[in-house]
């Protein structure tokens, strides 16, 4: 069962998408991702549609995709903010083939300044969690995978923080989190928010 915020999220999401990155955040993300899947045949786990279907097979209903295997699988989107990464990068595991390529853009945490923390920790009572981007690459390799260290690392986000400050999001959860920030004295555009753009294999 999808929670209501869940799905305000997604039903947001992709209006919401073009005020939390620029047009220039989404060319690079674009240029990223095409780098790696060059001659590839691939999955795209980064729409609401396979975010649904991610979500029902972590409560054990098939898992996105169907039997297929595939040579690289995309995974950003919706899904890598409401599914618990370990969950994620396993069940994305099973999608490819041996010697597969998985290329990510998750958003994240720099590090764990006094103000990121407490956004995670209010993110995570309220919604879901947030994490580091070195948590996260502790996490990919956690459950199996090796990271191209040399194609892989956390990018900064600059737009987000103040989109969600000034509620310009359909989305309301990222707005209600950085005022309670403002309320306790904290400065919300010192949230380090960004994401981790990677590239991994299965091990």
């Amino acid at each position: 069962m999808v929670s209501q915020a869940a799905a305000e999220f997604l039903e947001n999401y992709e209006r919401d998408a073009r005020v939390r990155w620029s047009p220039e955040d989404l060319s690079a993300q674009q240029a990223f991702v095409n780098a790696q899947l060059a001659g590839r045949r691939w999955l795209d786990l980064s729409t609401p549609e396979a975010a649904l279907q991610l979500l029902q097979a972590s409560q054990e209903h098939p898992s996105v995709g169907g039997a297929e295997e595939f040579n690289a699988a995309v995974l950003a989107g919706p899904v890598v903010e409401l599914l618990e990464p370990r969950t994620l990068f396993s069940q994305v595991a099973l999608k490819l083939r041996r010697n597969g390529r998985l290329v990510g853009i998750v958003p994240c945490l720099r590090d764990n300044s006094p103000e990121s923390r407490l956004f995670a920790e209010l993110a995570e009572a309220s919604y879901w969690p947030y994490y580091t981007a070195e948590e996260l690459l502790e996490i990919l390799r956690d459950t199996g995978w090796q990271v191209d260290s040399a194609a892989s690392g956390f990018t900064p986000i600059h737009g987000f923080n103040e989109a969600a400050f000034k509620d310009q999001l359909g989305f309301k959860g990222f707005n209600r989190v950085f005022a309670r920030l403002a309320a306790e004295g904290y400065d919300p555009m010192e949230v380090g928010w960004g994401e981790l753009r990677f590239v991994g294999t299965p091990t």
